[in-house]
């Protein structure tokens, strides 16, 4: 009835909602529409209530399994109870006879235990033929070793159970000889695989390999016994092999050590010197080897044993005893071949990617400085021998002119000729320490070249030889030009380390000193010639009053200007001019101080007449200024000698000490005695304020600095405050 009254009223409800949707006339016409909506609404609600059915069914199903299941486990366990409560009532029976079971049971244990070592001991001795059968095939090597080692464990397992039974454990190390002597052989077998490395690497790398995984694993069995703490005295009872084999990894670098000493024994101890050809063929031969063990060798070694790097240390250290031998039998050449063997030995290594530093132990450590100080003291005295031989033949043979009419020898392209070519032959054939020690050595030939040219250049300024001193300018001045190129390639040539080491400059500048002294020379010459000195000892005197000396002087020094602006090379005229101009200056300044007449109105224009003469001539070589600075002091002289009163004294002399600092008061008491009409009164008073101005001018006692004039007086000789200034010169 309630289902009847629900359809009821579903239906009624569904006629009122069409009612509604069709409230309208027009929505007739959407009859269709809403029926089509209908049956897909209807479809799928019948869809719906189906899957739901479904699941239900499904779940039934389930529930009946699990009842079904549970009711035969309920009756399995009702079957369990029953059998425990059969066997509690047999256990009341074994209870009574507990002693008898465990007895039983002792007995049973111990006889299978017993069978057990039976059946070890019964395996031992196939096993130690097995093991020594194997011996003979190294591709059994590890599995020989595997067998020895289980041998072991069965020796110090049945000496164990032997106990105190002295006659069992007699007998049982009776038994266990042949594995002692199996493991004596098989040790040998392997430590000769071991010490025969290098060829196994490159022949049979298999059996180098099981020969090193043995070394590895037994050092792992010694671990292993060591965490246990089995040793001393009980590993020595258990097992007095054991010990014996411990330290695997140490007796592996033991053996390789006594390998390499064995490759190494010919050259040490045969060849050394005494075949100097042979041993160095044989050290070639030995270094070679290493590029084989690095791709033969290291790569058969566990990387942690860094073997390639143990190699290179151990053939280093032979190769630095090797070169430890006797220097000064052996040539130049021969000492060239052994360190050009080095250089290809440590060549090799940094190409194999050792470090650098590690590479050059053998030119580092020492042990060829015996051979290269050896070659060194020979190399420069044979080089310095040939430069003096190249200045010898400079006396005799006479200087040779350029297109431009310079004049030059052949000295300085052949210094630096056979410089180049020492320097060349070390850098073909030896290591970098031999090439530093070559360019310092060369430094030293240079400045011993450049002291024996400046002794020449006294000779010939002695002589009074112009030319060869012209030339002789000029081959120092190309010097320095090679020189700074020389110095370029060698230091170019060496690492930072050695090239900070090596100072060239000085050697260089020593050829632009040899030139001054050379340009100085040349001055020298000039103004000791027969007609300079006649002309220069009538200065000061009547010839020269009547202008018949600085005009004559003017004239000679053009003359040999015009020949020395010919023979030597531009660079050093402007120097030579300037040292002319300056000599002329001292000379000038000499002759007024060290002349005893009276310094007249006369004297006066004719010292003005001097200055423009000289200036006039000198302008045509140097610049106005440069003149006017070098004969500033004839000017500052005339004025002191011509001033009329204390302050013109004072401030004439105060100028004179701006530009000539150690300018002596003695200058201004000479000129002050050599005047007419000055009362002694007053000259005495302008002597002793020019000596308070030069007191107050000193700097600790000593003038600011030296001019270029009065320090090289000869007038002045004398006077015990110009001797002081003298020193610095």
């Amino acid at each position: 009835m309630m289902v009847e009254d629900i359809g009821m009223k579903a239906e009624e409800s569904a006629v009122a909602e069409v009612a509604k949707l069709l409230s309208l006339p027009h929505l007739l016409l959407s009859t269709s529409s809403i029926k089509a909506d209908y049956i897909a609404r209807q479809q799928a609600n019948d869809a719906q209530l189906s899957t739901i059915v479904a699941e239900q069914v499904e779940h039934a199903q389930a529930v009946l399994k699990a009842l079904a299941s549970s009711d035969n486990i309920v009756n399995q366990l009702c079957e369990n109870f029953a059998c425990i409560e059969r066997l509690c009532h047999e256990c009341q029976t074994f209870i009574e006879n507990h002693d008898q079971i465990t007895l039983l049971s002792n007995a049973r244990n111990n006889l299978s235990a017993t069978l057990k070592d039976a059946e070890g001991m019964m395996s031992i001795s196939v096993e130690a033929a097995a093991a020594h059968d194997s011996l003979s095939d190294d591709k059994e090597l590890i599995n020989t070793y595997e067998r020895l080692t289980s041998l072991d464990g069965k020796r110090r397992f049945a000496l164990a159970a032997a106990g105190s039974h002295k006659e069992e454990v007699h007998r049982l190390r009776e038994y266990f000889e042949e594995v002692d002597r199996t493991w004596e052989t098989f040790e040998q077998t392997l430590w000769s695989h071991i010490s025969n490395f290098f060829e196994l690497a490159k022949e049979s790398p298999q059996t180098l390999v099981r020969a090193l995984r043995i070394v590895e694993m037994q050092e792992i069995l010694d671990e292993q016994v060591a965490e246990a703490d089995v040793g001393g005295a009980t590993a020595s009872v258990a097992n007095p092999h054991m010990a014996g084999k411990k330290g695997y990894k140490d007796k592996c670098y033991e053996h390789i050590t006594k390998a390499v000493e064995k490759t190494f024994s010919k050259l040490l101890s045969e060849l050394v010197f005494e075949n100097l050809q042979g041993a160095i063929e044989e050290a070639k031969k030995i270094g070679e080897e290493l590029g084989d063990i690095y791709d033969f060798v290291a790569p058969c070694f566990p990387p942690r044993y860094e073997i390639f790097q143990l190699m290179v240390n151990l053939y280093t250290e032979r190769f630095v005893q090797w070169l430890s031998g006797r220097a000064n039998d052996i040539t130049n050449m021969e000492i060239l071949k052994v360190t050009g063997l080095v250089v290809e030995y440590e060549d090799s290594l940094i190409a194999l990617g050792v470090d650098e530093s590690l590479a050059q132990v053998c030119s580092e450590s020492g042990a060829m400085d015996p051979l290269m100080d050896t070659y060194v003291e020979r190399m420069q005295a044979t080089t310095m021998r040939w430069c003096l031989n190249i200045l010898e033949a400079d006396k005799v043979q006479p200087p040779k002119t350029t297109d431009k009419g310079k004049l030059y020898t052949p000295a300085a392209v052949d210094l630096f000729r056979i410089l180049e070519e020492q320097v060349q032959i070390v850098r073909e054939n030896s290591t970098e320490v031999m090439l530093y020690r070559i360019a310092l050595s060369v430094i030293r030939v240079v400045i011993d070249f450049q002291a024996t040219e400046r002794k020449r250049l006294e000779e010939l300024a002695s002589e009074f030889d112009l030319e060869p001193i012209c030339a002789m300018i000029n081959n120092n001045l190309r010097c320095y030009d090679l020189a700074m190129e020389f110095a370029s390639s060698t230091i170019g040539a060496l690492t930072n380390i050695h090239a900070q080491q090596v100072n060239f400059e000085d050697a260089c500048k020593g050829f632009l000193e040899v030139v001054k002294e050379g340009v100085h020379q040349t001055v020298i010459v000039i103004f000791e010639d027969t007609c300079v000195q006649q002309l220069l000892v009538k200065l000061y005197h009547k010839e020269w009053s009547e202008g018949r000396v600085t005009e004559s002087l003017v004239k000679t020094f053009f003359d040999y200007f015009s020949d020395v602006n010919m023979y030597i090379e531009e660079r050093a005229l402007r120097r030579f001019f300037d040292s002319f101009l300056e000599q002329t200056a001292i000379i000038y300044v000499d002759h007024l101080l060290s002349q005893k007449k009276c310094i007249k109105v006369e004297t006066i224009e004719r010292m003005r007449r001097d200055e423009e003469v000289l200036m006039n001539f000198f302008m045509q070589y140097l610049s106005v200024g440069k003149v006017e600075n070098r004969l500033r002091i004839l000017i500052d002289l005339r004025e002191l000698a011509s001033a009329e009163s204390l302050d013109t004294f004072t401030r004439v002399y105060t100028r004179i000490l701006e530009h000539q600092p150690d300018c002596p008061p003695d200058v201004v008491e000479k000129l002050v005695g050599l005047r007419e009409g000055i009362p002694r009164k007053d000259a005495k008073e302008v002597v002793q304020e020019c000596k308070e101005i030069y007191e107050n001018s000193l700097i600790d006692g000593n003038p600011p600095r030296a001019g270029f004039v009065f320090s090289k007086l000869k007038s002045l000789t004398t006077s015990k405050i110009t001797n002081i200034w003298r020193k610095l010169h």
